[in-house]
């Protein structure tokens, strides 16, 4: 299959990356990506940017090429209830937002607690991904997470960073399986991230795309192998 966007990228301002945004922009041409995704962790990760700076995006330059930039962010999820770590108003101004789950920030819970998390998270309408959704120390009910997702119109994150080796990510294969199967009997769709922290990753969705290719998921579940689908994770118009 053929990835045409990557939408899960940090940079050196989320404080535990290693690249910068040019550098980043630079691997995505060479690998051919038609759409880049920016998304800074949210600013309760220690080290990360402040609010200043995501009301800042509107001076990034979105136009490199052949190559389009969309400025968004990896917001946090902060407790059950699902609330975020940046305000609506902010996050209005951004491309596209991402809202994941961090072990530093809300304490893994029951299955019930961390599903009803990531629902009210994603109830959100600014809320176009919910990232990396695999880790088995936030277990999940997948089937009442994929109902919600058709419901909310929301893609569900294939994470590549959480099937490296060495991913501090527990049972993301299986979780990630499971997943998969509760959305292809819902025909829910899905969008594969690198979750870069370096250039190098950007663009290589090598471990994720064995995955579904191992699973038979179907490619026109998949977002980011069809440009044309790219209104469906971003605010703006392509």
């Amino acid at each position: 299959m053929t990835y045409v966007m990557d939408m899960h990228t940090h940079t050196i301002a989320s404080g535990h990356a290693y690249s910068t945004l040019q550098e980043n922009i630079a691997v995505a041409k060479e690998r051919g990506l038609k759409f880049l995704g920016l998304s800074e962790h949210g600013p309760a990760v220690a080290g990360g940017p402040s609010t200043l700076y995501f009301q800042n995006y509107k001076i990034i330059p979105r136009e490199y090429g052949d190559l389009r930039l969309f400025c968004g962010i990896e917001v946090n999820i902060t407790d059950y209830e699902g609330h975020l770590d940046l305000d609506d108003f902010t996050m209005s101004r951004m491309d596209y937002c991402i809202a994941s789950m961090h072990t530093m920030i809300v304490t893994p819970g029951s299955a019930r607690e961390n599903t009803q998390a990531a629902i009210h998270a994603m109830e959100n309408p600014l809320v176009k991904i919910l990232g990396h959704p695999d880790d088995s120390r936030y277990p999940m009910d997948y089937e009442e997470l994929v109902r919600a997702a058709a419901q909310l119109h929301v893609a569900l994150e294939v994470n590549n960073s959480s099937l490296h080796p060495l991913s501090s990510r527990q049972g993301a294969r299986e979780n990630i399986c499971t997943m998969l199967e509760a959305c292809m009997r819902y025909r829910v769709s899905v969008i594969v991230g690198t979750d870069s922290h370096i250039c190098s990753s950007v663009g290589d969705f090598t471990q994720a795309d064995a995955l579904l290719r191992e699973v038979g998921f179907p490619e026109e579940l998949i977002v980011n192998t069809d440009p044309g689908r790219i209104g469906e994770v971003v605010n703006i118009s392509p």
